[in-house]
């Protein structure tokens, strides 16, 4: 595994669904797991700008999680 494991063990699940908005705590737990400030259970409601990034150019499909996968290989 590499610098994100986490992403990693749940991406395989992700890649041929079509995420919609309503599935945004869902995307955070798969975009956030990694990240050193990431508590689950805890402020989970905050967002640092790297995860608004992302939600944006995979809601707009912009990027897709299959390409933010193959680009972390």
């Amino acid at each position: 595994m590499g610098d994100f494991p986490e992403f990693e063990k749940r991406i395989d699940a992700f890649v041929q669904k079509v995420l919609r908005p309503s599935d945004k705590e869902v995307l955070k737990r798969l975009l956030c797991a990694d990240c050193q400030f990431f508590t689950p259970g805890e402020d989970e409601e905050l967002e640092c700008g790297c995860y608004r990034m992302l939600e944006r150019l995979i809601f707009s499909g912009r990027i897709t999680l299959e390409q933010l996968a193959d680009a972390l290989k």
